[in-house]
């Protein structure tokens, strides 16, 4: 069986949580943090899975330039070298624990089109096969995906929906996987001047014809602590056997003030 990832949720949400405009300087971010989730997928036994992700950021004015790569550790039958329950894969018996696939992107944002609080985000992202795909850690292909997001963002809420498109490679072994649409909506209001709160619903094609299209609904709470530091913790709960049944997740951000001692 295959095991839903973080990182498509992750690059879902994530151009949610900021507010920037057209003129914006170099900025650099680092995230990190813990995710938890469990579920059965369909079978009789539960997989639960915990990732460490590890992610840089780079925005340069109106364009975002992404990398990360999750430390796992997966306990159950289920194989976190695809995205989904299902499909064939490493039949585990015990503990598998180091990195995953790595995930590069690049966005171009469109922000107050029209002199409007209306933006578009388009994204282009690339998975690469940086885990040990024979202990089901990896998939061993190269993934694609190419997606946009539009809503309305002010300072003090946002919604928005997504609609993409993956472009799935094929294993030398094992089942031919689907290329597939995706898609998200959501949003966020402010809770007060450091915290916010928001919920999304995402679903996508799953990756193999026989398998239900894993679908998530999902909440959040984000916190600025300072200048510096963001803390925002989520919750989610998989809508069908191809999701985990149960996720949560622990996420510190950090960015640096790269003004500092400059005139």
């Amino acid at each position: 069986m295959k095991l839903r990832g973080w990182v498509l949720a992750g690059a879902v949400v994530a151009p949610c949580f900021g507010f920037e405009t057209a003129q914006a300087q170099t900025r650099v971010s680092f995230a990190s943090g813990v995710d938890y989730s469990t579920g059965d997928y369909g079978g009789s036994t539960d997989t639960e899975l915990v990732s460490i992700p590890l992610a840089a950021r780079i925005s340069i004015g109106t364009w975002s330039f992404r990398a990360s790569v999750p430390l796992l550790s997966v306990t159950g039958p289920a194989d976190v070298s695809d995205e989904e329950a299902g499909g064939g894969g490493t039949a585990r018996t015990g503990t598998e624990t180091g990195l995953g696939d790595t995930t590069l992107s690049v966005t171009r944002a469109f922000r107050n089109i029209g002199d409007s609080d209306f933006f578009i985000d388009v994204t282009g992202r690339v998975r690469a096969p940086t885990g040990d795909e024979e202990r089901g850690l990896g998939v061993g292909v190269v993934d694609y995906t190419a997606q946009a997001q539009a809503g309305v963002l002010t300072r003090r809420a946002s919604a928005y929906a997504t609609l993409g498109r993956r472009f799935l490679g094929d294993p030398d072994a094992g089942l031919d996987r689907q290329d597939g649409w995706l898609a998200a909506i959501g949003g966020w209001v402010r809770a007060g001047e450091k915290t916010r709160v928001g919920a999304s619903y995402t679903w996508r094609n799953a990756t193999y014809d026989s398998l239900d299209d894993p679908s998530e609904l999902g909440g959040f709470v984000s916190y600025r602590a300072s200048d510096a530091v963001r803390v925002s913790f989520n919750l989610g709960a998989g809508l069908s056997d191809s999701s985990p049944d149960f996720r949560a997740g622990l996420r510190f951000t950090f960015e640096p003030d790269l003004s500092s001692g400059h005139d």
